[in-house]
């Protein structure tokens, strides 16, 4: 069951030149978060994501999210996927996962790793297997702000 916490979301940005674009978001639910993420731009193959400590992806190779994380005591989810043509579109529970406080997610990142094994580690400046990196923060609106739209009555009128 979905709980009443706040959502919220990352937008993943291309690292390490890749082309991958796409969004998380992340949901409360009792006992954990939903993670649903979709990305596209990236032919085919194995990738893996994780949530990592750091809410920074500036870096041209995402070492700037620092590394893996999980809350004290609970598993690290390092969740795989496999990627046909199309877009990529994955849902996964993280029980013992928050949305916000010391041990939750708000203000850290997800990276998107390039194939099914291999170190999730980086170094900063060297080229790895992190291919796309988002802050997770609250939600961006794709609407312009209401308030820098022109007021209704200000806009022409054309009867059809």
């Amino acid at each position: 069951m979905l709980g009443s916490g706040p959502n919220v979301e990352a937008r993943l940005v291309a690292a390490n030149g890749s082309t991958l674009t796409g969004a998380a978001t992340f949901h409360a639910y009792d006992g954990g978060i939903v993670m649903t993420v979709n990305f596209n731009g990236r032919g085919p193959g194995r990738y893996r994501l994780a949530i990592h400590a750091t809410g920074n992806c500036t870096s041209r190779n995402a070492f700037s999210a620092g590394p893996p994380w999980a809350p004290p005591g609970v598993p690290l989810a390092i969740e795989q996927a496999w990627k046909n043509d199309d877009s990529l579109w994955l849902t996964i529970r993280l029980p013992g996962y928050r949305i916000e406080g010391p041990d939750g997610v708000m203000g850290r990142s997800i990276v998107v790793h390039e194939g099914g094994e291999g170190p999730l580690d980086a170094q900063p400046g060297v080229p790895n297997g992190r291919i796309a990196c988002g802050v997770i923060g609250p939600p961006q609106s794709i609407f312009p702000a209401m308030s820098s739209l022109p007021s209704p009555d200000a806009l022409p009128f054309r009867e059809t």
